[in-house]
């Protein structure tokens, strides 16, 4: 009896966690989605202007290398946004496990 009490009044406590835990996997998935289409524009700018610098001779290798690693960051960004809102989609699935339990 001692048992379910404590149960019940945990996942009571649970509850608002829960819903915190809900709007900001939102909030992060907006956001993520919103930059994730901005950086791939300037990170396909970046990876243009490096190739076309470095064909026409405007920039050395290693100029152009240096602006393909900033394009590659720019993509790269995003991705680890999603890696982080996918741990929190898991937080969130572990929590509704409990409170269903």
């Amino acid at each position: 009896m001692i048992r379910k009490a404590i149960k019940l009044i945990l996942k009571s406590l649970t509850l608002p966690l829960m819903a915190a835990v809900i709007l900001f996997q939102w909030f992060g998935i907006f956001l993520t989605g919103l930059a994730g289409g901005i950086l791939n524009v300037l990170a396909f700018f970046f990876a243009l202007v490096a190739g076309a610098a470095f064909l026409m001779g405007l920039a050395s290798g290693p100029e152009a290398l240096k602006m393909l690693a900033v394009g590659f960051v720019l993509f790269i960004l995003p991705v680890i946004a999603e890696r982080i809102i996918i741990g929190i989609t898991a937080i969130r699935c572990n929590l509704t496990e409990f409170i269903r339990s």
